[in-house]
C-alpha cells in the first residue's frame, strides 16, 4: 500500500510540474505574441507615415505642375487653345467610332 501512495504522490507532483511548465510556456507565448503585435503595429504606423509623406510630396508636385501649366497657357494663349481644340477633336473622333 505504501508503494501505491508513493506512486500517487509522485504522479501528483509530476502533474503539478507539467502544469507549471504549461503555464510558463503559455506566458512565454503571450509575451512573444504581444511583442510581435507591438512591433507590427509600429511598422504599420511607420509605413502609414511614409505613405502620408509620399502623398504630400505628390500633391505638392501636382500643384507645382499645375502652376507651370497655367503660366505656359497664360504666356501662349493661342497655341494653347489650338492644342486643346486638337485634343478635343481626337477624343471626339475616338469616342464617335464606338
Amino acid at each position: 500500500m505504501a508503494d501505491k501512495s508513493e506512486g500517487a504522490a509522485d504522479l501528483s507532483e509530476q502533474i503539478k510540474a507539467i502544469q507549471a511548465e504549461l503555464l510558463a510556456l503559455t506566458e512565454s507565448m503571450r509575451s512573444f505574441s504581444s511583442e510581435k503585435a507591438h512591433a507590427g503595429a509600429e511598422a504599420l504606423r511607420d509605413a502609414a507615415g511614409r505613405a502620408g509623406d509620399a502623398a504630400d510630396d505628390a500633391r505638392r508636385h501636382g500643384e507645382h505642375m499645375a502652376e507651370v501649366l497655367e503660366g505656359r497657357i497664360t504666356a501662349n494663349p493661342l497655341p494653347s487653345v489650338l492644342i486643346a481644340a486638337g485634343v478635343g477633336l481626337v477624343i471626339g473622333a475616338l469616342l464617335g467610332r464606338r
